[in-house]
């Protein structure tokens, strides 16, 4: 290699994109610089990490303030019993929809996050492992709370 100072890819960045060649001095000038591409790569691997933890403890959250809300502000069905939490049918209905949606979103938002990694010639593949995680966390969950929904009650 003539400059081996310059070769700041790991492994994992030898499946980034390759950017085009520069064909002229104002294509070269305009190169973005090696170190700011590993502190690129970098950043998009910390990012699909902190991506992945986060945002089904944001769904998490998210469900159980509705939850919470439903319980707190009570309703007909909330009398049986103190294990009931959708207290009414209007939340029986809405809750598990709304959070089926929100993990849905998940997965997309992760999906496209990885395209664009890919496109900006960034280091995509935390982004996949990332989707691949949440993939079966939001099938899962839309399996276990739409049943809500359709059926009124659990699944027994």
């Amino acid at each position: 290699m003539e400059h081996p100072e310059n070769d700041l890819h790991s492994d994992a960045d030898f499946s980034n994109l390759p950017r085009p060649e520069p064909h002229d001095w104002d294509d070269l000038a305009a190169m973005k610089d090696p170190l700011w591409q590993l502190q690129e790569n970098q950043r998009s691997t910390k990012q699909a990490i902190g991506y992945a933890i986060l945002a089904p403890l944001l769904l998490l959250i998210l469900a159980g303030a509705a939850l919470l809300a439903s319980r707190l502000l009570g309703g007909p069905l909330c009398d049986p019993g103190p294990h009931t939490w959708l207290c009414t049918d209007g939340f029986r209905i809405w809750w598990p929809i709304l959070t089926s949606i929100g993990a849905f979103i998940i997965m997309v938002g992760c999906a496209v996050m990885m395209v664009h990694k890919l496109k900006a010639y960034s280091r995509w593949r935390p982004w996949m492992g990332a989707f691949w995680f949440l993939v079966p966390l939001g099938m899962l969950w839309m399996t276990l709370v739409l049943p809500f929904a359709i059926l009124g009650h659990a699944l027994t």
